[in-house]
């Protein structure tokens, strides 16, 4: 679904889902783990310390090559320790598979939120590995990790993950078309009040070239296409306690005249203005490039720092970085940072051995491969200079205030209700995404469609915020 956006993928109809395949109920069926401090936990290495480890792992983005190059140093150093490798792509792919796992009783030693659903989805229903006892244990130094993502790792007292990485949000232009077009560069100051939404459509507007009925060259890539749009202009679908208690209680995106107006704002700039690529439009465009920015026929793109490695092998244009800008009405922004983490499911044949290579796919050696290389942020605190240095290197043709656009970004940003709570992902999937892919295709305004989706919303709330 999505067109500017590599984060993840959205695949909605026609997917099986996890209640299609019964696998919650399967999964009971699997014999879980022992507590890591009991006496058959200690005895677990033992009795199947050869068993494979595996790990589910996203394929598709570009990350292949940085994660086999992790494991590759990982069963250098533990040649006890065979880790099965298990590619699938982001979005309803990556869940189905993770789902099925658990089902057969093999579920995955390590696993991230390469989809909308967080740990909590799992952990609210008893099936995360608690990993307390072998944090202490091994003295893992838990005051590295960066604070919102230690805190995130949490369910109801446990830790039952640990953050990975760190993907904030920016803007990328195209400055080849800015100098074509005679347009200043965006700002880079992230305190620039003056830098607005509504300066963005401004600019937006100049760079969108057509020749006859045909846009050859659109202004902006679509700013966001999923639940984020609602946030553009300070605003949530949710209350802010949400990302305290983890769970999603009420739905308030059809009372907020912010939420409606941001939504609105983006589909106006596809439909109305015409600045940004309708998704159909995005699609042939993108033909033979990796991502609509790539094809060198978009000025503005609203990306997260994800895409780096691949906008760095870029040679036909030459590029740049820039802050998001604030509401049109200059309040704070609402932007959102992923903070990915590591999280095992209980039942793993080899927990010892499980146990190592999440510890090892956080450590410090393993970081400086995934994400550093690749292009996110660390988790950890003490290595925020070597994603500098790396990624000075990797952005050499970035100014210094450019640059320091990407090293400030996670400071205006916050964490993402997709990682952090436990029914998103269905009241997502399931409600709002279709009410938003409906007002893209011009079947209606934000306000009506939001509206006559709202008791669905509500519903589907009501039915996902309670674990049985």
């Amino acid at each position: 679904m999505a067109t500017t956006f590599s984060r993840r993928s959205f695949l909605k109809a026609g997917s099986m889902t996890i209640a299609s395949l019964g696998v919650l109920g399967l999964a009971g069926c699997a014999t879980p783990a022992a507590p890591s401090g009991s006496d058959q936990a200690a005895e677990q290495p033992s009795a199947e310390g050869g068993a494979p480890v595996p790990a589910l792992l996203r394929a598709g983005n570009g990350e292949e090559d940085y994660f086999n190059r992790t494991i590759d140093l990982f069963e250098s150093q533990h040649p006890d320790v065979e880790i099965s490798r298990i590619f699938v792509p982001g979005g309803q792919e990556y869940i189905t598979k993770l789902d099925l796992m658990i089902a057969s009783g093999d579920p995955p030693a390590i696993y991230a939120p390469f989809s909308n659903r967080g740990y909590r989805y799992y952990a609210a229903r008893g099936l995360s590995q608690d990993l307390d006892d072998f944090v202490t244990r091994d003295g893992v130094n838990l005051d590295d990790f960066h604070p919102d993502g230690i805190k995130g790792c949490h369910w109801e007292g446990k830790l039952m993950a640990l953050p990975l990485d760190l993907w904030p949000h920016v803007i990328y232009y195209n400055k080849t078309l800015f100098n074509e077009a005679g347009v200043d560069a965006p700002p880079t100051d992230w305190n620039d009040k003056s830098w607005t939404t509504e300066k963005y459509l401004e600019i937006a507007k100049e760079l969108t070239k057509k020749e006859g009925d045909t846009i050859t060259q659109f202004g902006t890539s679509t700013y966001f296409n999923y639940w984020a749009a609602g946030w553009i202009y300070g605003s949530d679908w949710w209350p802010l306690d949400t990302y305290e208690t983890g769970i999603i209680t009420e739905f308030t995106g059809d009372t907020d005249e912010k939420t409606l107006g941001a939504v609105q704002w983006v589909a106006d700039s596809m439909l109305t203005d015409q600045v940004a690529p309708t998704p159909a439009q995005s699609q042939q465009l993108q033909t033979g490039v990796p991502s609509l920015f790539m094809s060198g026929k978009v000025a503005m793109l609203m990306d997260n720092i994800g895409s780096l490695s691949q906008f760095a092998t870029i040679d036909a244009f030459e590029w740049g970085v820039a802050a998001a800008p604030f509401p049109p009405d200059g309040s704070d922004r609402h932007l959102h940072v992923w903070i990915d983490f590591w999280s095992m499911i209980k039942g793993v044949k080899n927990l010892e051995g499980s146990w190592e290579f999440l510890k090892f796919m956080t450590s410090a050696e393993a970081q400086k491969i995934y994400p550093i290389e690749y292009g996110p942020q660390s988790s950890l605190l003490s290595l925020g200079q070597d994603w500098i240095d790396v990624q000075r290197n990797e952005q050499s043709h970035l100014s210094d205030d450019e640059f320091n656009v990407l090293v400030e970004a996670a400071k205006y940003e916050q964490i993402d209700p997709e990682n952090w709570t436990v029914n998103m992902s269905v009241v997502h999937t399931e409600t709002l995404q279709p009410a938003l892919d409906r007002i893209w295709l011009g079947e209606g305004s934000a306000a009506d469609i939001i509206a006559e989706a709202a008791p669905d919303i509500r519903k589907a709330i009501d039915e996902s915020k309670v674990v049985s």
